[in-house]
């Protein structure tokens, strides 16, 4: 028998899950396909035929400390579905189910998605950043909606997501439910030779290239940061650094582009600089024994510069 494949949604009440998987549900990917809806959480929108035209999925309303080993084995059991999305309630962690529900063995997590309600976000994050990143660390798909071109800040949005999870698909929406492209709102031109990255983007410039290489190989750029010399590379490398908050006061972690040049006896290690040079990319390991393509400069020239006002980088 083919595998059950499971949608994960969480987020904050009223950000867009219900909408997101009743939309999903009248596509023609699930047409034809035996569902099951597990939902922990009552929000504004219903599950009702209405709003799934062509669907008939089954709908389970629960708690979410009712979703048990013994719930998913017995929907197993009793529908044999061929699709099961679930709604987990926003206030409960997502650990509360990855870590203690066990599923069928034919079960299969084919995505676990954030819905966030961007118009409302920067409020929530300021005084719930542990609960995103609860969020963001533990799923691979994050879904901005209600977002306003016009004054919404789309690549910081995104960047504080890629803090958390690097590895995170981040895709953004209107109020129409229109796709909004992240390459229309960056805040540096790169047509320019070289682009001048402004102190305050080195965070989304950092997580941006690294999930783009098409669209910075062989770029020219300029950028600050505090150079610190790698010893293991004997002299022909450095890093360019800057410190980083992803989630919390408590959470600072460093963020640095290996940048490859001839540092000699006078190479001001430890210092601010701007550097400008050609982004390229390496092949490293990405700790799960695989491989993945990391940016890197290729340093032309430097100069002393002073720290920026802000030396952490925020990502809200």
């Amino acid at each position: 028998m083919e595998d059950c494949l499971v949608y994960f949604f969480t987020g904050f009440l009223d950000s867009g899950k219900t909408s997101v998987i009743c939309d999903w549900l009248g596509s023609e990917n699930f047409k034809n396909r035996k569902v099951v809806v597990i939902n922990t959480e009552e929000g504004e929108k219903e599950y009702v035929q209405e709003n799934y035209e062509g669907a008939n999925p089954v709908i389970i309303n629960c708690e979410t400390d009712e979703v048990t080993k013994e719930m998913t084995f017995d929907i197993e059991e009793k529908y044999k579905p061929g699709v099961v999305f679930i709604e987990w309630n926003g206030s409960v962690k997502p650990t509360d189910f990855f870590d203690e529900v066990d599923v069928p063995e034919r079960w299969a997590l084919a995505a676990a998605i954030v819905t966030v309600d961007a118009s409302t976000y920067g409020m929530y994050l300021k005084n719930m950043q542990t609960m995103f990143a609860d969020y963001f660390r533990y799923c691979d798909t994050v879904l901005f909606n209600r977002v306003d071109e016009e004054n919404d800040n789309i690549p910081k949005l995104r960047a504080s997501v890629k803090a958390v999870n690097p590895g995170a698909s981040v895709h953004f929406f209107d109020s129409n439910n229109k796709v909004v492209k992240i390459e229309d709102h960056l805040p540096f031109d790169l047509k320019q030779d070289p682009c001048n990255i402004a102190a305050e983007d080195f965070g989304l410039f950092y997580t941006d290239a690294f999930e783009n290489e098409g669209r910075y190989n062989g770029k020219r750029v300029s950028l600050i940061g505090q150079a610190v010399v790698l010893r293991e590379f004997r002299g022909k490398a450095f890093v360019l650094q800057r410190q980083a908050y992803t989630c919390c006061a408590a959470d600072l972690q460093p963020m640095g582009l290996l940048c490859f040049y001839e540092c000699k006896s006078n190479f001001p290690n430890g210092q601010w600089i701007k550097a400008t040079g050609t982004v390229r990319y390496f092949e490293d390991d990405d700790g799960e024994g695989g491989k993945i393509n990391v940016p890197s400069i290729q340093v032309e020239t430097y100069a002393l510069t002073s720290k920026p006002e802000n030396e952490v980088i925020y990502f809200n």
